[in-house]
């Protein structure tokens, strides 16, 4: 009979949106939202003496129409029994005496006592009869509650030691180390920790004197020493956030006691540096095809590690990054010159997903970084040689050898755009400029085949 009339009144809803009778589409509407909140959550409120025999009667009642029950006491003002399909539970509301500023009376608050199986009805009413003189006494019984759990957590949170912390902190904040910022914020934490001998101590116990040895720990390279302040400080945040410690010591270290961030590289390669680069012998085919699109295309070493076959489109000649696979959380088109699909295609990957599989473990994420970049400098002769120096290098030979402006070229490092656009325009200009970039990666790729050209003709 329900569904006959839910649909009844859906069909009379539409027909009077169709005919435009306004005041009737509006009456069946209020009746087809009120039919369909019973049908979603249908309740039935009974007021009788509460007992065992009442409550197995009820609860028979409850599984035969498949509604909830409330069940209000007579002898007991305030007490109910509230029963659902999978769960009974006895509740007392009750409101505080007097007023609120304003002439308002306080709310009506509802406290859980328990269930009928761990608390009888005789029992619940002696509960409820104990909230009753503690409301006479001016006393506000549910706020009370509410702050002796909180203390419960709290002394159960003070129980767990920083190591213990840190492990929460990796699987609900970290995503378990998925990716190369998570591993190395982990990483710092577990470091500064075992540098302060605080991985099995309790997260109360990091005093700010311990945040300033850790500051000046590593005042001979500033750089190592922010990392490990700056992942200390958002581990520190997260335990405050769960009440464990009442504040975050790195915010009372004064400015001056904070490392200083390290100089900006300056490092960036020749024209002879590229062709000796990109000329390197000895390295294994995939790391050279790596390193030959990495010179062609200033994606960053991760996205381009990442690179999957789908990700490339070989009619347009360029390369599609979805906000998930950039740093800046912002898709991204990376257009791709001549010589850069070359190095691309220059043997056919079809036993990987990866474009380029670096790693020795299929389809799995490049991790050693560090032997990469020491066997390059071997094959080709440069010291000096770090990944990502590359993206400096686009950046300086194109400002240096064409008249393309800075700010289209910046766009192609894939920097977050509200970074370097300032005022309104962060808000207001979103244009991706597409068909400029291609000039411009067109432009870099001719400069690249001037520089390396006789390689080229040999590897034709």
């Amino acid at each position: 009979m329900r569904s006959f009339s839910y649909f009844s009144l859906f069909y009379c809803y539409f027909v009077n949106c169709t005919s435009r009778n306004v005041s009737l589409t509006f009456a069946y509407f209020h009746c087809f939202v009120s039919l369909s909140v019973s049908l979603k959550m249908p309740s039935k409120n009974l007021t009788c003496k509460i007992d065992q025999r009442s409550i197995d009667k009820y609860v028979k009642e409850q599984r035969l129409i498949g509604e909830r029950l409330t069940l209000s006491d007579e002898t007991c003002g305030g007490l109910k029994l509230v029963i659902n399909s999978k769960s009974c539970s006895w509740t007392y509301s009750y409101r505080k005496r007097g007023y609120l500023d304003g002439g308002k009376r306080h709310p009506q608050r509802t406290m859980k006592l328990g269930d009928p199986v761990s608390m009888s009805p005789a029992e619940a009413r002696l509960a409820a009869e104990t909230i009753k003189s503690q409301v006479r006494a001016g006393d506000d019984p549910a706020l009370a509650s509410r702050a002796q759990d909180r203390e419960r957590r709290r002394e159960e949170a003070r129980k767990r030691t920083c190591a213990q912390w840190l492990e929460l902190y990796r699987t609900q904040q970290m995503q378990s180390g998925a990716t190369k910022y998570h591993r190395d914020e982990l990483r710092n934490i577990e470091f500064a920790l075992h540098e302060l001998s605080m991985v099995e101590a309790y997260p109360e116990e990091i005093t700010p004197r311990h945040i300033r040895e850790l500051a000046d720990m590593h005042q001979e390279h500033p750089a190592t020493g922010r990392h490990r302040l700056g992942a200390m400080s958002r581990f520190l945040d997260f335990l405050l956030d769960e009440e464990v410690i009442a504040a975050n010591p790195v915010a009372s270290v004064s400015k001056r006691r904070k490392p200083k961030p390290p100089p900006p590289r300056e490092n960036y390669f020749t024209p002879e540096q590229l062709a000796a680069l990109w000329d390197a012998e000895g390295l294994k085919p995939t790391y050279q095809r790596y390193l030959r699109f990495m010179i062609t295309s200033p994606l960053r070493a991760g996205e381009a590690a990442n690179l999957t076959w789908d990700q490339v489109d070989r009619n347009r000649s360029e390369v599609r990054l979805s906000a998930e696979d950039t740093k800046n959380s912002e898709h991204f088109v990376m257009p791709l010159s001549s010589i850069a699909t070359r190095a691309i295609w220059a043997t056919e990957q079809v036993q990987s997903e990866l474009v380029f599989p670096l790693s020795s473990v299929d389809n799995a994420q490049m991790s050693s970084w560090s032997y990469f970049n020491k066997c390059v400098r071997k094959a080709s002769g440069v010291e000096s040689f770090i990944l990502h120096d590359l993206r400096r290098t686009f950046s300086t030979l194109m400002a240096e050898h064409t008249d393309v402006s800075e700010s289209l070229i910046d766009s192609l490092l894939n920097h977050k755009q509200s970074a370097t656009r300032g005022g309104v325009m962060r808000h207001y200009q979103k244009s991706q400029n597409l068909e400029k970039r291609r000039d411009v990666m067109a432009k870099w790729g001719k400069l690249l085949e001037a520089w390396v050209g006789s390689s080229l003709v040999a590897d034709e």
